[in-house]
């Protein structure tokens, strides 16, 4: 009873990280041949897959000549023949389950068409249920009504976390809804010393440390938003020392920012995160969107406080004190206040125990592995 995995991105992120764990886990779990579709133009995905089939020779990889547009779902109506090609394809794998990869609803969306012109069982992975105008896509508004249908193609779908589980249902999906929370290595991500931290990294000791680590980009991770509320506020501008870790497409634009407002603040290329977590005393998630973020298991499993956007993922772990209004400046500053006069608390040890225990790369896998047998009638 084999299985069908299919990604047409063109973009290796975090979802095919997560992808990866999860693929080796069921591959681990069974020897049941698995076919994975992937985009040629994705070569970073196709190589870790290929490493991945010389470990565990029932995997079989099947590049493809395509890969999916930012308006897919318009293209799948425009391009009927894809849909016939694919579905051709799949009724000859003969899998029990196509298991669609998909970053938003628009991605592999051909795989949820070809599955059911194929009558064969299909489920989403979907960790971003969010509509493209929420998303501040350009054109959000016409694709989203063009991407509507596609809530209602699988016959299942897995997701991240509750509030992704609720975001689904909102979106129009009405068939049912599997949780797996994201898992990151809990032997890597662990409390240590702060000062010895700062010295490495070359952070002040002496001063709170706020921080931002991943991909530098202001219309989703939102930094600006970081340092207008600092800029804003008299008592953080003293008080704080900010930190952002990573790299992206307005990496000038913030250190420009920073610059013109004076503020105290270190930007440092990709750096080992596990110290760097040890070093702040909060990671602040200021973003436009987020699924279950991978930075917020780990500051947590590291015992870094984390202060959030009141949204998403953030919004089923976060205690209320630490998440803010989100896309406002003002509501992010209130916030930052009011951590700096608590003190800086760290994590509840009850939160840091749930996110070591249920999502560690071990549960994760476990829990992915079960839910993919299970859709696929092999439990």
């Amino acid at each position: 009873m084999s299985l069908v995995f299919y990604d047409d991105s063109p973009v290796f992120g975090g979802h095919e990280v997560m992808t990866l764990l999860g693929l080796e886990a069921v591959l681990a779990a069974s020897p049941e041949p698995v076919h994975f579709l992937a985009a040629a133009a994705n070569p970073k995905l196709c190589q870790a897959l290929a490493a991945l089939a010389a470990r565990h020779p029932q995997l079989r990889l099947e590049p493809l000549a395509y890969h999916s547009s930012k308006l897919e779902a318009v293209r799948n109506q425009l391009q009927p023949s894809r849909c016939r090609r694919l579905a051709r394809r799949l009724l000859e794998l003969e899998p029990a389950l196509v298991v669609a990869i998909q970053g938003n609803i628009e991605h592999s969306s051909l795989a949820l068409l070809a599955a059911r012109r194929a009558a064969i069982p299909s489920t989403s992975y979907l960790p971003v249920p969010h509509s493209n105008a929420a998303m501040g896509a350009r054109l959000g508004a016409l694709r989203d009504v063009f991407a509507s249908r596609l809530f209602q193609l699988p016959d299942s779908f897995i997701t991240i976390s509750d509030e992704m589980a609720r975001l689904l249902r909102l979106r129009g999906a009405t068939a049912p809804v599997h949780i797996v929370y994201n898992g990151v290595d809990t032997t890597r991500f662990q409390p240590g010393d702060p000062v010895a931290a700062c010295q490495h990294l070359g952070l002040p000791p002496d001063k709170p440390r706020l921080g931002m680590i991943g991909r530098i980009e202001f219309r989703q991770k939102q930094q600006h938003l970081l340092v207008a509320a600092v800029a804003a506020e008299p008592a953080l501008r003293e008080a704080c020392h900010l930190v952002f870790a990573g790299a992206g497409p307005d990496v000038a634009a913030l250190h420009a920012l920073i610059a013109r407002h004076r503020i105290a603040a270190t930007v440092l290329p990709w750096c080992d995160p596990a110290q760097l977590y040890q070093a702040l005393d909060a990671l602040v998630i200021p973003s436009r969107y987020e699924g279950l973020p991978l930075v917020m298991l780990e500051a947590l499993a590291s015992g870094t406080a984390v202060l959030a956007s009141d949204r998403d993922g953030m919004k089923d772990l976060l205690p209320p004190a630490w998440r803010v209004e989100p896309n406002s400046h003002s509501a992010l500053a209130a916030g930052l206040c009011r951590f700096l006069r608590d003190g800086c608390p760290k994590p509840a040890a009850a939160l840091v125990a749930r996110v070591r225990e249920s999502m560690s790369l071990a549960a994760f896998g476990r829990t992915f592995a079960t839910t993919v047998a299970a859709l696929a009638g092999r439990a």
